[in-house]
């Protein structure tokens, strides 16, 4: 029955060519009423890159999605902006140092804001995308890069001199990205904040906003690290953050459509075991989002993997990761990219319960009401650590 369904309600994807989209269009019946397109990966493997900018482009094309959601912090997202309005590489560089030693120091994920900027000059001003970034601060580096960038060229009023005078301070003595005086400087700025508030509103300006919010989220982050060692706790922990972090921001921007390409479990639209995922929060009840979220997440197959060891170098190890209801259907295709849509008439993924994680544990909910499509992966190689930083 399974093995039935997907052979009818299948595409297979041609990366060589990601402006056209005839073999995207088994999604176009689930576009009408939807406001937030997720694609959703395992990070480290080289196709995710080649994915997001075809499923970017066609988004673009098909919903005009205005906002470019990024798992990726606000004072990355304002840096990336400023990239993609002037092409200064430089911007790209001093932002990604910090990030050596994590998932997004590789190549695929550099030079996916080149392509973006090429494609983003393509289109018409009104049409540009612009990138969000709604996770919690993870560089403490970037974030006082950002609060030093947004100053203004005037004088600073000598109430909030002190604390103002203490970011350049901050940032010259940070040297990792979690440094904990970057805490303790973000503490005492948020208490100086809420005391003068009226003070940093008229000295910042528009840029309050950020300034507080990426401040705030320093915080926030140091406070999710508390139980990194501790799955459940710290993505329920991160994940309720990051629902907030985007309710705060999207109060602030003229109201769109969104796509963005996470790590998978963030998309899900339903409670994991006791866990809200970023997804779930936008599907709940009171959301405004509730039904509008339409998430497609990605399945491995004999792939390789980047991944990072306990002393943050990179290395490779084979990936596996697939539903066995989707491995039985992929390995009688003889395509390295093909996408299943779940919900069709008649589907059986309605009755099939959702595997926690991937592991033989199966909870009370139906794979549908977590995701609607599944590309399956096989054979891409894994992504290459950026080391020098190529701009080629």
């Amino acid at each position: 029955m399974v093995k039935e369904y997907l052979k009818e309600n299948h595409s297979k994807i041609d990366l060589k060519d990601e402006n056209r989209f005839k073999d995207l269009e088994i999604i176009d019946s689930d576009l009408k009423g939807k406001e937030v397109f997720f694609t959703a990966e395992i990070h480290g493997v080289k196709a995710n890159a080649e994915l997001e900018m075809k499923f970017l482009k066609y988004f673009k094309e098909k919903t005009d999605f205005k906002y470019y959601l990024l798992e990726n912090s606000y004072s990355n997202a304002y840096f990336i902006n400023k990239y993609l309005e002037t092409g200064d590489i430089q911007i790209l560089e001093e932002i990604y140092e910090p990030l050596k030693g994590t998932f997004a120091w590789n190549k695929s994920n550099y030079n996916q804001f080149k392509n973006l900027y090429e494609y983003n000059k393509s289109l018409p001003e009104s049409k540009k995308i612009k990138v969000l970034g709604v996770d919690i601060e993870h560089s403490t580096d970037n974030a006082y890069r950002f609060l030093l960038d947004i100053l203004p060229e005037k004088e600073v009023p000598d109430e909030i001199k002190e604390n103002i005078e203490n970011i350049q301070n901050t940032f010259e003595k940070i040297d990792n990205p979690r440094d904990q005086v970057a805490y303790e400087s973000s503490l005492e700025l948020q208490k100086d904040i809420l005391e003068k508030e009226s003070i940093y509103k008229k000295y910042l300006g528009e840029d309050f906003f950020g300034f507080e919010f990426v401040n705030k989220n320093v915080i926030y982050a140091f406070e999710a690290y508390k139980y990194q060692d501790d799955y459940f706790n710290w993505n329920n922990t991160r994940d309720k953050m990051i629902y907030k972090n985007f309710e705060a921001v999207r109060e602030q921007l003229p109201k769109g459509k969104y796509y963005g390409q996470w790590g998978m479990n963030h998309t899900y639209q339903s409670e994991e075991n006791h866990l809200n995922w970023f997804g779930s929060y936008l599907n709940q009840e009171e959301s405004e989002f509730k039904d509008k979220v339409l998430t497609i997440i990605y399945n491995y197959d004999n792939c390789n993997q980047m991944n990072i060891s306990k002393d943050r170098s990179y290395e490779e190890h084979k990936f596996n990761l697939i539903f066995p209801e989707i491995k039985q259907t992929n390995d009688l295709i003889d395509n390295n990219i093909t996408i299943y849509k779940l919900n069709s008439k008649g589907t059986p993924f309605s009755d099939i319960k959702m595997s926690s994680d991937f592991n033989n544990e199966k909870l009370e909910k139906n794979m549908l009401e977590f995701f609607q499509y599944i590309v399956a992966i096989k054979n891409s190689e894994s992504t290459e650590p950026l080391r020098n930083r190529e701009t080629e």
